[in-house]
């Protein structure tokens, strides 16, 4: 058999949100997030990213779209997750779970952005 090809590079999630600037402040603000790109007059649509490997995209809400407050929009896998619960805390961001250990092998907590968004950081645990 041959060597197959890697078809994938990275991904970014696309939040539907109703000021795409203001939420990128806040990730920028809150999280750290660098704001790499914005489009459109005026601004709908916005790129952040922090690292390489995390990328989160705002577009204007085209309809009346509201996020779950009960499923998680998104899981960001960290290297030191107890340091980062740490930053959050003290800027005073929402934080909606606790940090705790898991059967299932992660330590995590999670947030909730001004959206609704329920966002989890964690790391894995030996």
């Amino acid at each position: 058999m041959g060597k197959s090809i890697k078809k994938l590079s990275h991904f970014a999630a696309i939040f539907p949100v109703e000021n795409p600037l203001k939420t990128a402040q806040w990730y920028r603000e809150k999280l750290d997030f660098e704001i790499t790109f914005e489009w459109g007059e005026p601004i709908g649509y916005v790129v952040t990213k922090q690292d390489e490997a995390v990328s989160i995209h705002f577009v204007e809400r085209a309809d009346d779209f509201i996020p779950s407050k009960s499923h998680n929009s998104l899981y960001i896998f960290c290297h030191d997750v107890d340091a980062l619960y740490n930053e959050v805390k003290s800027k005073n961001i929402k934080v909606i779970s606790e940090i705790q250990t898991h059967d299932y092998g992660m330590r995590d907590f999670d947030i909730i952005d001004p959206n609704g968004f329920v966002i989890s950081f964690g790391s894995g645990v030996s």
